[in-house]
């Protein structure tokens, strides 16, 4: 199928959950780029404990313990070549590569590998548009009554 010029690879089935985002798993099969992302976990560095590592205030209770398609937990946008290789409940350890660099205190979003667990972990979706907050969307399928 052609979309704006580029050859796209046919879809004949999606993930109920992930279509409607996409994830850092359905980028790398090929049916979504990073520009297609409806979904992103915001984290703050909390900590700088070496040059060559970060650690975010995102763990897997944000970012799920799925692993995508190599041994990573996600993609920090603002670090494209460095590695989230740890997780604990409430952070990522983020092993930056050489030409990466993450300030403390600075914020980041962070493409998570499986949109449906992520959005599961959350009671709400704060929606935005180019920047601003539109809307703040319920997740009422949580298995828990509101």
């Amino acid at each position: 199928m052609w979309e704006s010029g580029m050859l796209r690879p046919v879809v004949t089935e999606y993930r109920a959950g992930t279509y409607a985002f996409h994830d850092r798993s359905s980028v790398a099969a090929g049916a979504a780029s990073l520009d297609d992302l409806a979904l992103l976990v915001h984290a703050t560095v909390v900590s700088r404990p070496a040059r060559d590592r970060a650690v975010l205030d995102a763990g897997s209770k944000a970012l799920s313990s799925d692993r995508g398609p190599d041994a990573r937990f996600g993609l920090v946008l603002e670090a494209p070549d460095s590695a989230i290789a740890r997780l604990s409940e409430e952070h990522a350890w983020v092993e930056l590569a050489d030409d990466d660099e993450l300030e403390l205190g600075q914020r980041v979003r962070v493409v998570p590998n499986h949109a449906c667990v992520v959005v599961n972990l959350f009671d709400e979706l704060q929606v935005t548009r180019n920047g601003n907050l539109e809307t703040t969307w319920r997740v009422a399928a949580r298995g828990r009554s509101q």
